[in-house]
Order: C-alpha cells, then structure tokens, then sequence
C-alpha cells in the first residue's frame, strides 16, 4: 500500500507532456519572435512542433492548425514525397541491359547520368499495365518501378494564417500575456520586450 502511494506521488510530480497544439503554438511563437530579435536560443522552438507531427502523422495527422481560441494563427502541414518514377534496386541488371542497348551506358562501364536523368523525366508510370513506359519511344523501360510517394519527407512547413494576420493575431495574444501559461517551461521566449502592433506587420 505505502509503495502504490510513493508510485502515485511520484506519477503526480512529473509534469504532463505538452500536446502538439502547444507545442505548435510555442513554435509559431518562436517564429514571430525570431523575425523580430533573432536569438539563439529562440531557433530550438521554431521547428519544435517538427517531431510530433511527425509521429502523429503516422496515426494519420497530416496537418497542424495553430490557433489560439477563435483566431487562427496559422498552420504546420507535414511535407510528403510526390509520387514518381525511381531506379528499382531489386531490378538494375535490367536497366543496365537497357540502357546498353540505348546508348545509356558510359565506358566506365556504368549507366550515364545523364541519361538517367533524361530517361526518368520522360518515363511514365502507365495504370494499365503497371509498366513504365519511356514516352519519348513508347518502349517498356525494364529496372524502373513506381514509386507512389506520400511518404513524409521529414520535414514540416509552416504558413501563417492569411499571410500577416495570424502573425497579427498571435503578437497580439503574445503582448496581452494569453500565452505566459505555456511559456513557464520557455523562458527565452518570455525575455525581452513584447512585440508591438507594428513588429507583427513585418
């Protein structure tokens, strides 16, 4: 019994983890702040939200909306990979024969680069089939596969809302103290003067 109340005091005294809809809003903070003072400390902040969303994109979250009551600030959106023609690993030997018969081979004895390139701007995945097909000859390119994307890229944009009116909105809330709850833990984000009205308009 002593030792269920020690466990439960213990769970009591650590902090509960930020949810991302704070942890977006401390990054677009850091934002807005860093155009205005450009502090070292502040740069850890701004892509805070980066990880998170990440994870949670996993579960399906491809977007995060930052807003503070009714205004919206702005928006963290996860960048995916779009969808594209690629080098199939499992399959080069093919694509070298190919590219043997077609002028693709260099003499090192290896694809040209080039060529490559060329070959992939102008291969097309055709539904159909499930070949992929070289538009400038209409052959089946043997070595090549689709890759469908939308796989996250690892990184994050963020857009503020209207352009400057969630950086309006958000300098705002920010002079007025509606954010010093979630800036107990960020102190270098609570340091040195609040930005004026004319600060956000940047």
């Amino acid at each position: 019994m002593a030792n269920d109340a020690a466990a439960e005091e213990v769970q009591a005294e650590q902090p509960a983890e930020p949810s991302l809809s704070d942890i977006g809003l401390v990054g677009a903070l850091a934002r807005l702040l860093d155009e205005q003072m450009v502090k070292k400390q502040i740069k850890p902040r701004i892509d805070g939200p980066k990880v998170p969303l990440l994870k949670a994109y996993e579960s399906g979250q491809s977007e995060l909306v930052v807003r503070i009551g009714d205004d919206l600030i702005g928006r963290y959106k996860v960048n995916v990979a779009q969808p594209k023609v690629v080098v199939d690993p499992d399959n080069e030997e093919a694509l070298n024969e190919y590219a043997d018969e077609h002028g693709g081979i260099e003499v090192i004895i290896r694809r040209n680069p080039k060529w490559e390139e060329a070959l992939l701007k102008y291969a097309e995945y055709d539904e159909d089939t499930g070949q992929i097909v070289d538009t400038r000859t209409g052959e089946t390119v043997p070595g090549l596969k689709y890759d469908k994307g939308g796989n996250p890229t690892g990184s994050v944009t963020w857009t503020w809302e209207q352009k400057d009116v969630g950086r309006k909105r958000l300098a705002r809330h920010y002079r007025e103290g509606h954010l010093n709850h979630l800036l107990q833990e960020t102190p270098e984000l609570m340091a040195g003067p609040r930005p004026a009205a004319e600060d956000a308009q940047r």
